[in-house]
């Protein structure tokens, strides 16, 4: 008898916790040029038969929903940083 196993990798991708007001949802992407990057916490896994059994990457993101470019933060301080240099960015200073 044949039993085909079935191997591959899942993403999924949740709004950033620690954002329930939105504060960072518009941030500027330099891959498409829009204001569409926000964070999101993303899990990445390896699966079989679509049961997700190995992490291959578990932490947080800015990503576009445009063109699904993605860059790697580590905390708030982090996400703070960007939203200064983005607010700048848009001409509004400090």
């Amino acid at each position: 008898m044949c039993l085909p196993l079935f191997f591959g990798k899942r993403d999924w991708d949740k709004p950033y916790r620690k954002d329930p007001e939105g504060r960072y949802g518009h941030v500027y992407c330099p891959n498409c040029r829009n204001f569409s990057v926000g964070p999101v916490c993303r899990r990445e896994f390896v699966t079989l038969c679509m049961v997700p059994l190995i992490p291959l990457y578990w932490g947080q993101q800015l990503r576009c929903g445009v063109c699904n470019w993605r860059q790697d933060f580590k905390n708030t301080e982090q996400l703070e940083k960007v939203l200064v240099e983005q607010t700048r960015l848009r001409g509004g200073g400090i």
